[in-house]
């Protein structure tokens, strides 16, 4: 299969509807601890959770508004930022604990939040409930076995009933265990009951389904190039107020996955000349539906695109670098792209500036990338560290 680069964006601002709110904080008290919340500190080492705004997300560049969107929070936030504690060899475990609510009269509950966990380093975020007699953890976030630096974001809604429902002396809480490894955000929690039903699945796809010479849109080949775009009519009912999209090229499709897709909005870098399965799963908080399988087939390359095959590059070093990556191959080099983590081109060279074979990634904020190496007509991707 090739290699597809593809851009994370999520939907966060369609209503739902409920009832019986018993907890909401969205943290616009101000950048300290919200009345009735509690900030724990398991090892009593000073590093607790904190509350910043102005959305900018480490390791993303400077001036992104990253929290914001995509990861769906506003205003302020809470933030367990174990990278800025540095290394001072001390164990964290700290957990935000909400004030004591009263679920005794609800028959369902939904937790409902936005976050963004970067996992990498050991670091570790759990999201709990208690049931009146011991916290239940009902999702956790760690790092996964592909690789460090990878991000965890969007809205999140959770069916806590079995856990909840009933119980007068119920409490959330955000628990972070780490040591020196990245961060974890969160806004926006609610619990309450939901009072729709479970939506149908969505039908009427764009690309329609076994569709063929799919044309890849370059309208902004620059940052997005070949890129498709998805959408979809909700089935009869009450609608999902939130939707995964799943793309591959086998059926079912299970290559990649999209928590909270908006319907509408595109996936860039596909592979021409290539046949595609996709589903769309409608969610809202009373449940979710999953629809038909779809295919679609991109157009064949109007210009012989490049074949993404080993460039036989030994290594770039060093990795982690501080500024300046050298490249081995026994190819001139034509051109180098790099991303970051949301697939978003951050940096661009050619020409004369790759003579020596190397770049210069000083510019760029400390964080991973992926740095896209193109000689003749042959490319290979590789994850860097920058620090």
């Amino acid at each position: 299969m090739k290699k597809i680069t593809l851009l994370f964006t999520l939907l966060f601002s369609t209503s739902i509807i409920f009832s019986q709110v018993v907890l909401t904080e969205d943290f616009e008290g101000g950048l300290s601890l919200p009345a009735g919340w509690a900030n724990t500190d398991t090892p009593g080492n000073g590093e607790i959770w904190t509350f910043e705004t102005g959305g900018e997300a480490p390791f993303f560049g400077a001036g992104n508004t990253v929290f914001y969107d995509p990861a769906g929070m506003a205003g302020n936030y809470a933030i367990f930022n174990s990278d800025a504690y540095g290394n001072n060899g001390t164990a964290e475990e700290s957990a935000l604990e909400s004030p004591i609510f009263d679920c005794g009269s609800l028959t369902n509950v939904t937790l409902r939040f936005n976050h963004l966990f970067l996992s990498g380093f050991g670091g570790e975020g759990y999201v709990e409930v208690f049931d009146g007699t011991t916290w239940q953890t009902v999702i956790d976030y760690m790092e996964p076995p592909i690789a460090s630096g990878t991000p965890e974001f969007g809205l999140v809604e959770l069916d806590v009933s079995a856990e909840l429902a009933g119980v007068t002396n119920a409490q959330v809480r955000f628990r972070w265990v780490g040591n020196w490894s990245y961060y974890w955000a969160f806004d926006n929690v609610e619990v309450f009951q939901c009072t729709v039903s479970a939506p149908a699945p969505v039908v009427s796809p764009m690309p329609m389904d076994a569709a063929t010479n799919v044309a890849l849109d370059q309208t902004d080949a620059t940052n997005f190039p070949n890129r498709v775009f998805f959408s979809w009519v909700d089935g009869p009912g009450d609608p999902g107020n939130s939707y995964t999209l799943n793309l591959g090229v086998q059926n079912p499709p299970t290559d990649n996955t999209f928590t909270g897709f908006p319907n509408g909005d595109f996936i860039f870098n596909l592979a021409y000349d290539t046949t595609y399965f996709w589903s769309v799963e409608s969610i809202n908080c009373a449940g979710s539906s999953t629809s038909a399988v779809w295919s679609f087939t991109t157009e064949q390359d109007p210009a012989l695109s490049i074949d993404e095959v080993d460039l036989n590059v030994v290594s770039v070093s060093p990795n982690p670098t501080k500024d300046i990556l050298n490249i081995r191959t026994n190819l001139d080099l034509d051109s180098v792209q790099v991303y970051n983590l949301l697939g978003q081109s951050v940096a661009q060279f050619s020409g004369n500036s790759l003579a020596n074979k190397s770049i210069n990634l000083s510019n760029l904020e400390d964080g991973l990338y992926m740095v896209e190496v193109i000689a003749g007509n042959k490319r290979q991707t590789f994850k860097v560290n920058k620090n």
